[in-house]
Formats: structure tokens, C-alpha cells, sequence
């Protein structure tokens, strides 16, 4: 089993949501219980992968129910980067999409981590 034909797949925010693509009303919604704001999602046949700081979640595409979870313990953190021979990343747009996401949330990252605390010193 494929995608339904009518749902496309967005992810942000430590969420993942299944939208109507005729109306964009949302069908149905999940989120990460462990992660961070940012999410890389992955079609993967019937699947959504998800990966979030470190944790992989398989979310069945038609519900959103979690099918399988990996914590990857003590492997750390970093930029994820999913691939499948199922999820048709051989296409070059989907998986230069991919890496510029990726590139695009670690500087964010970086630029927070680098922004000085707003809070005033009186002398």
C-alpha cells in the first residue's frame, strides 16, 4: 500500500500532520514524544519515517500511529538524514531538498546558540 492520493505530509514544531490536499484541512496530527522543535520526515512506502534530535519514530502514513520507535541511546545528536530505496529519494530534488533543510536548521541552530541573552546587567 501507497500514500493515500488525497494527503500530503508536513512536519515542524516536534509535530508531524497529514493534510487533505484538495482543502489543506489536517487529518490527523502527532507528536514527537521526545525530540526537539526541528523534524526530518521521510515517505517510506506506507511508512513515515520521522527523525527528531536523535530519536527515529515509523508512523503508519494512513493514521499516523506509531509502528516502531529508536532511541538511538547514547549515539548523541546531530543533522538527520533519512534515506529508503522506498521513498523515491533517487529523484534529485527530493533529496537536494533534503539537505538544504538540513543545512537551513543548523544554522539556525547555530545562530541561536551564538545570540547574547537579552537580559540587562545594571552597573
Amino acid at each position: 500500500m501507497n500514500f493515500p492520493d488525497h494527503a500530503i505530509y508536513a512536519a515542524f514544531n516536534g509535530r508531524v500532520f497529514a493534510l487533505d490536499r484538495r482543502d489543506g484541512s489536517i487529518l490527523w496530527r502527532w507528536i514527537a514524544p521526545k525530540g526537539g522543535n526541528f523534524v526530518t520526515l521521510l515517505p517510506d512506502g506506507d511508512q513515515l519515517l520521522v527523525c527528531s534530535n536523535g530519536y527515529l519514530w515509523a508512523l503508519r502514513a494512513e493514521d499516523g500511529s506509531c509502528l516502531w520507535s529508536q532511541p538511538f541511546k547514547g549515539e548523541g545528536t546531530g543533522i538527520p538524514v533519512l534515506a529508503s530505496p522506498r521513498s523515491g529519494s533517487e529523484h534529485p530534488t527530493t533529496a537536494t531538498m533534503a539537505v538544504l533543510a538540513a543545512a537551513a536548521a543548523e544554522e539556525e541552530r547555530r545562530r541561536q546558540s551564538s545570540t547574547p541573552s537579552n537580559t540587562a546587567t545594571s552597573s
